[in-house]
C-alpha cells in the first residue's frame, strides 16, 4: 500500500485537455453521494472546485481541478482507512446564450470497508523501543490504518535516529492487507557516524573565525542533529547571513565519517529599509496596543567597523485605526548589538532613542510628554520562538513646562512560544511574563508584573477555541507619578475590551481616560473557519480595573460579549467586531482590528 500510496501522490499528468471559451463557466451545484463515514462539510472543505455560498459568487469552473479535487478526496479517505474508495467524478454544463454558462458537478464514491490495523511488527530497532517507534509513526492497535500519516512521520524517525548518530539508518515499510492490516518495518540502523572537518562555502568576505565559533560540535565528534540545528541557529542569529544552511557530506573512501558543508550568504553589509501597513503598536507602557497604520525607514551596517557588530539608525511613525484615539507615535532609534562580547557568547544590544507619547489623562489628548534614554538589553533564546530578556532602562520625561524626571529601571522577561502558527493558531499555548522595577536612582521608585496566557484548542479541523487571560499589577505607586502615568493600566478597545471605547472601560469624573494599578482581562473566542479566507468569530470579554483587587473578584468582572467576521490575509486577519456590554445592552461598539486580538 505504500507504494502504492507513493505512486498515487505523484504529480498528476494531464490528458491535455485545454478547457477554453469565451464565456465563463461557473458552478452552481456540487451533488455528492455514497459517503456515508465522511461529511459533505469536510468533502467541501478539501476541494478547490465547489458551490458558492454566503461569502463567495460562484468560482469558474476547470475541470483540470476537478480532477486534482478527486485525488485529494481519496487520499482524505486513505488517511481514514478506506484503501478502496472509489470516486467517479462528472459534470454538466448548461449553456446560456447571453449570461456566463453554468456547470452541475458529482461524485459518486464507494466508499468500500475500513481497514484496521491488528499487528505491528518492527525489526532491527536496537536503539529504539518498539513502543516509542510505533508512536512516532503514528501506529495505534485497533484503529483505522492510516497510510498517508504513515509516510508523512517517517521523517520523525529518521530525525530521531540521526539524534542518536545513526545518520543514514535505512527504513523501510511494508503492509499486508487483508481482512485486516498487518504493518512491517525493518531498519537498519548503520554504523556510528562521526564528524571529520567543517568545509565553508561562502559568497562574499566572510571571516571563518566569526563562523567557527558559532558552531556546537568539533571535529571527531559523534554526529548530533541536535547540534547542527543549533549551530544554523546561532548563525542565523548574527543577522548577517541571508543564507546559512548545514548539511553532511559522506567522505570518499569511509562508511563513518562525514564532512559539514556549511553554505553561506551574507546580506548586503550596508543597506537602507523601509516598510510599513498595519501592525499592533503599543502607544504607551500599560496601555493595549492598538491596531495601526505604521511606517519605518532604517539604515543598517551589519559589519560595523568589519567587525559582526550591527549598527542602525530608524524612524518609527504609527497612527491608529481606532475611531476614538488619533494621536501619532513617533519614535526615532540609534542601536548597537553583538552576539559576542569579550570572547564570551553574550546577545546583547544597546539602544538609543526619543519618543512622543501624549498624555492620556487629557481629554482631547493634545498635550505630549518627550521621552528619551536608552536601554541594554539582553536576550537568551530558549527555542526558535521562545526566549528570556533582561532590559536595563536609563530614561527622561519631559513636557511643555520643562518639568523633567528621571527613571532608571530593571526588567526580566519571559516568553513561551509553542504555538503551532504565530498568524493562524489552531493549538499550543503563549505564556508572556514582564517584571519591572524602577528605582535604582531615579525619581520614582515602584515595581511592575504583566503576565499573559495564551491558550489554544482546535475543537474541529475548522473551529478552535481560543482563550486569553492577562494579569497586571503595580506595588508602590504615588499619585505624584501620574504625570508621566505611563506604566499605569488600560483597557477599552479593539484589542482588549471590545464594548468599550478605546482606553475608556474606566473614566474619572471627568469623563476622561483613566489607569489603574491593577488589572485583570480574560478573552474567550471560539473561531470558526467558513471558507478559506473568512471565519465568524463568537467571543466574550471580561475585564477589571482597580487600584486593589477586590475579595471577590469575579462577581467585579465587567463583561462584554459580541460576533466578528475575520479575513485572512497575507499580513494576518483582518477582523470586525460587533460587541454590546452585559450589563448595559444600550452601549454597544464596533470596531475594526487588523490582526487578531491574541
Amino acid at each position: 500500500m505504500i507504494q502504492k500510496l507513493k505512486a498515487f501522490i505523484c504529480p498528476l499528468i494531464l490528458s491535455g485537455f485545454v478547457f477554453s471559451q469565451d464565456k465563463n463557466t461557473l458552478i452552481k451545484n456540487l451533488t455528492i453521494e455514497g459517503n456515508d463515514n465522511v461529511s459533505r462539510n469536510e468533502i467541501l472543505f478539501l476541494v478547490r472546485q465547489k458551490p458558492p455560498n454566503f461569502f463567495f459568487r460562484r468560482p469558474k469552473f476547470d475541470p483540470r481541478l476537478l480532477r486534482l479535487d478527486v485525488l485529494t478526496i481519496k487520499n482524505y479517505y486513505y488517511s481514514k482507512g478506506f484503501l478502496d474508495v472509489a470516486i467517479k467524478e462528472n459534470y454538466e454544463i448548461h449553456e446560456t446564450p447571453n449570461q456566463n454558462d453554468i456547470v452541475n458537478i458529482f461524485y459518486e464514491i464507494v466508499e468500500g470497508k475500513q481497514y484496521y490495523l491488528n499487528e505491528i511488527e518492527i525489526n532491527g530497532n536496537d536503539l529504539i523501543g518498539s513502543k516509542n517507534i510505533s508512536k512516532l509513526l503514528g501506529l495505534r492497535l485497533d484503529s483505522p490504518y492510516n497510510p498517508v500519516g504513515l509516510n508523512d512521520n517517517l521523517y520523525l524517525l529518521e530525525n530521531e535516529y540521526q539524534g542518536l548518530g545513526k545518520l543514514f539508518a535505512a527504513i523501510t515499510v511494508k503492509d499486508d492487507i487483508k481482512d485486516s492490516v498487518k504493518v512491517r518495518i525493518d531498519i537498519d540502523e548503520g554504523e556510528y557516524i562521526f564528524i571529520n572537518q567543517t568545509k565553508i562555502e561562502r559568497k562574499g568576505n566572510i571571516d571563518s573565525v566569526i563562523v567557527l565559533r558559532e558552531l556546537k560540535y568539533n571535529s571527531g565528534d559523534l554526529y548530533s542533529k541536535l547540534k547542527i540545528d543549533k549551530s544554523s541557529k546561532h548563525l542565523r542569529e548574527l543577522g548577517i547571513f541571508s543564507t546559512a544552511n548545514i548539511y553532511p557530506e559522506k567522505v570518499s573512501g569511509s562508511d563513518t565519517l562525514v564532512n559539514i558543508i556549511i553554505d553561506l550568504r551574507r546580506y548586503k553589509q550596508r543597506e537602507w529599509n523601509s516598510s510599513g501597513g498595519y501592525d499592533p503598536i503599543s502607544f504607551a507602557e500599560g496601555a493595549p496596543e492598538l491596531s495601526a497604520l505604521s511606517a519605518n525607514i532604517e539604515w543598517r551596517n551589519r559589519a560595523f567597523f568589519n567587525t559582526p557588530k550591527q549598527f542602525s539608525t530608524k524612524i518609527m511613525a504609527g497612527i491608529p485605526v481606532e475611531v476614538d484615539f488619533i494621536a501619532p507615535r513617533l519614535r526615532y532609534d540609534i542601536s548597537l548589538s553583538s552576539n559576542w562580547f569579550f570572547g564570551v557568547r553574550f546577545p546583547t544590544k544597546i539602544i538609543g532613542y526619543y519618543e512622543r507619547f501624549i498624555i492620556y489623562e487629557e481629554q482631547q489628548y493634545q498635550e505630549s510628554i518627550g521621552r528619551f534614554g536608552t536601554n541594554l538589553t539582553q536576550r537568551f533564546s530558549l527555542t526558535e520562538k521562545s526566549y528570556f530578556e533582561t532590559k536595563s532602562v536609563w530614561e527622561n520625561f519631559s513636557d511643555a513646562s520643562e518639568k523633567n524626571i528621571q527613571e532608571r529601571s530593571i526588567s526580566l522577561k519571559l516568553n513561551v512560544d509553542k504555538k503551532d502558527n504565530p498568524l493562524f493558531t489552531k493549538k499550543g499555548f503563549l505564556f508572556n511574563s514582564v517584571i519591572k522595577s524602577a528605582g535604582f536612582g531615579g525619581a520614582r521608585a515602584y515595581s511592575k508584573i504583566d503576565m499573559t496566557f495564551n491558550s489554544y484548542f482546535p475543537v474541529s479541523r475548522k473551529s478552535v477555541l481560543a482563550m486569553r487571560i492577562q494579569y497586571g499589577k503595580l506595588w508602590g505607586w504615588n499619585d505624584n507619578y501620574d504625570d508621566y502615568s505611563f506604566e499605569k493600566f488600560y483597557l477599552g478597545g479593539s484589542t482588549s475590551m471590545r464594548g468599550w471605547e478605546v482606553l475608556r472601560f474606566s473614566e474619572n469624573e471627568q469623563n476622561e481616560p483613566n489607569g489603574e494599578t491593577v488589572r485583570l482581562m480574560t478573552n474567550i473566542e471560539l473561531r470558526q473557519k467558513i471558507y478559506k479566507s473568512f471565519g465568524i468569530t463568537i467571543f466574550f470579554d471580561g475585564g477589571l480595573l482597580a487600584e486593589a483587587y477586590p475579595k471577590d473578584f469575579l462577581s467585579e468582572l465587567k463583561w462584554d460579549s459580541g460576533i466578528g467576521i475575520t479575513i485572512d490575509t497575507p499580513l494576518g486577519p483582518a477582523r470586525l467586531d460587533y460587541a454590546v456590554q452585559i450589563d448595559d445592552l444600550s452601549k454597544q461598539k464596533l470596531q475594526l482590528g487588523l490582526q487578531n486580538l491574541f
